[in-house]
């Protein structure tokens, strides 16, 4: 994601460095005529990062061609790629990978949010994880976040190819350790019980909910997954409300789902934690959604499969 943000906010002068990135890269690899991404990578890695945000511009041009690539190893769930999906050994003609290249490093360029330059204003993206201390509190003037969803989707598998060419071209954490820590990851493990007595009353009734329901595994696996998910939740909203300014806005979207018959309404748990943590809940405007994957499911239950909401819940810091 910091590729991306970082791609969405450079300016033209940004991605005239990312185009002199991508020429270097062939200039290094001299004339042969194919190759595979280990040794584009090591060619690119070779260039050292004077523009971050050059840097991410040309591998996030990059993104939709591994895709692509990867596009026969994807399973029927549309959100997951089959365990053994690589780009390891995919050979590519080199002339072609860079008129690719060129074409969708230009098309991302129309995608980016930094139309003109403002005098004295710098606009960074950092990675960081809002579980845990941000490191400045009462910093900034707004918020505008969107956590994962309730829906056990293993963002992670989604996202595979890009990370498989990140592997080659960037730093990237192991996969297996990044599955098991994302929020609603459907790999996570228990969090201590004390955590969860220090959620808001309404969610832990929909917990208690969740773990007497009669489906198999409710007390187990699915308890698990969803006080988890809270309690994470819940970090990383009480982190959140520290950094931003007093009187500082915000806007969190999140979306709706179910476990079998009963409603998870992510927007009023929401409304909970943030209550908890001193924001001051505004309004809320809710949007339909046809993106949810139990949509997609035609195992899942047929509450899960009732058409999603959206909700776009905003606060402020009092």
């Amino acid at each position: 994601m910091v590729h991306l943000g970082r791609s969405r906010v450079a300016t033209s002068l940004d991605f005239e460095e990312a185009e002199e990135l991508v020429c270097s890269t062939r200039e290094i690899l001299g004339k042969i005529p194919k190759l595979d991404f280990r040794t584009l990578g090591e060619a690119f890695r070779q260039i050292p990062v004077s523009n971050e945000a050059a840097h991410s511009a040309a591998i996030a041009a990059l993104f939709p061609y591994a895709r692509q690539l990867l596009a026969l190893s994807k399973t029927k769930n549309p959100a997951w790629y089959r365990k053994n999906a690589t780009l390891d050994g995919v050979i590519i003609d080199i002339d072609k990978v860079f008129s690719v290249w060129m074409q969708m490093l230009r098309h991302l360029e129309l995608w980016r949010s930094a139309k003109g330059v403002v005098e004295g204003v710098t606009i960074s993206v950092e990675r960081g994880d809002s579980r845990k201390s941000l490191g400045r509190k009462e910093a900034f003037d707004g918020l505008l976040t969107s956590p994962p969803y309730l829906t056990r989707l293993d963002y992670v598998q989604a996202t595979m190819p890009e990370l498989l060419l990140l592997k080659e071209f960037d730093i990237v954490p192991d996969l297996q350790r990044l599955r098991r820590s994302m929020i609603g990851s459907p790999l996570t493990s228990r969090r201590p019980d004390h955590s969860a007595v220090r959620l808001p009353t309404s969610i832990k009734e929909l917990l208690n909910r969740i773990s007497t329901h009669k489906s198999k595994a409710s007390d187990s696996y699915y308890y698990n997954f969803f006080s988890t998910y809270f309690i994470d939740l819940q970090a990383s909203i009480k982190n959140i409300a520290k950094a931003m300014k007093s009187g500082a806005s915000g806007c969190v979207v999140v979306q709706s789902s179910n476990y079998k018959e009963i409603e998870i309404n992510l927007a009023a748990s929401l409304i909970s934690l943030g209550e908890q943590c001193g924001l001051t809940h505004l309004r809320s405007v809710d949007f339909a959604s046809n993106r949810s994957i139990s949509l997609v499911n035609s195992r899942a239950h047929e509450d899960a499969r009732r058409p999603k909401k959206e909700t776009a819940v905003f606060f402020r810091n009092e």
